[in-house]
């Protein structure tokens, strides 16, 4: 995705992309004078180190932060952060709203299917007990039972990974973090999990196209809204024959789907977006687009061969309807 445009007048946007999270992140603040300028990299600078912090919460690459040591230590209650329980809470909340479509009890598929270790740095293998070796990947029980939260306190009955969520929380956290430092006008992008709030530095809501689908066909127009999109582009993979990729079907892990190429969700926070664009993408393209009318979903599905299909609701986000 594509977003905003770039001025050396005032009002101007400071901008600073830099890489966490194991992607590219963006950051664009609308200064209206040299003094917001000042305090829009100040704030800039606060804000890779909240990414720095997030990361030592939430990586399952990490094995020093916290989610890493929560792994080790399965099956019983223990201290976690403010952000590691709301994470438990959202997962939770997701995964009955999902119906079971959302689920962070996937690290052990990830892990066994080669994706043990950084995508852009590791080396796909499978793991010792091969895929081929080992069909037990079914969950048994519910994630009510396996991942539970009191007070301070967080229950992991099996190792999770929060990857499926983590990413839009932390940009929605950034987001909030600007709103809190008064800022009206600005853009967060978390690899292509994106937040923006008011108006660029020429005074007109912000844009954003779709990756695989002319801006002159389709583009979007938000104001404190969010997208975010779901795809196998980039981590995708393939051993002995096999084509596997990172987004796991909790309801059937031995199945990868290829039909598709990306989804993207409009919504009101970058959580939810995630959230429904993994699960729209792992429903396919026809319960995908059944699920999206009937339950007013801002959604756009691109499936493997180009061909693009925009929900009633994300009709509304056009620019055309503008």
């Amino acid at each position: 995705m594509e977003a905003g445009n770039n001025n050396e007048k005032f009002p101007r946007i400071v901008r600073s992309q830099f890489e966490q999270l194991g992607t590219e992140i963006d950051i664009q603040v609308v200064a209206e004078d040299e003094a917001q300028v000042i305090v829009a990299e100040k704030n800039i600078q606060e804000i890779k180190k909240l990414y720095l912090e997030f990361v030592r919460i939430f990586s399952r690459f990490d094995l020093k932060s916290e989610l890493s040591e929560l792994n080790l230590a399965v099956g019983r209650f223990n201290l976690a952060s403010q952000h590691m329980c709301e994470i438990v809470s959202q997962s939770l909340e997701y995964n009955k709203k999902t119906n079971g479509f959302y689920d962070p009890r996937i690290l052990e598929v990830l892990e066994k299917i080669g994706y043990a270790d950084d995508f852009e740095k590791g080396i796909r293998q499978l793991a010792e007990k091969g895929y081929a070796d080992d069909q037990n990947f079914f969950l048994n029980c519910g994630l009510v039972e396996d991942l539970k939260i009191e007070k301070n306190t967080v229950f992991f009955g099996t190792r999770m990974d929060f990857s499926g969520i983590a990413k839009g929380y932390i940009t929605d956290q950034i987001a909030e973090f600007l709103i809190q430092q008064k800022w009206k006008n600005f853009l967060v992008d978390s690899g292509g999990d994106m937040f923006m709030c008011g108006v660029d530095e020429d005074g007109k809501k912000w844009t954003v196209n779709v990756e695989g689908i002319d801006e002159k066909k389709l583009i979007f127009v938000l104001d404190n809204n969010a997208i975010a999109t779901s795809g196998i582009g980039k981590r995708r993979w393939e051993i002995a024959g096999k084509r596997m990729n990172h987004i796991i079907n909790p309801k059937n892990p031995e199945q990868f789907s290829f039909d598709l190429k990306s989804v993207s969700v409009i919504a009101e926070s970058t959580t939810e977006a995630d959230v429904w664009a993994k699960t729209l993408f792992l429903m396919g393209k026809e319960d995908g687009m059944l699920y999206a009318r009937e339950h007013d979903i801002a959604t756009v599905i691109l499936d493997s061969r180009g061909t693009a299909w925009i929900s009633p609701k994300a009709k509304e986000y056009s620019y055309k309807n503008i």
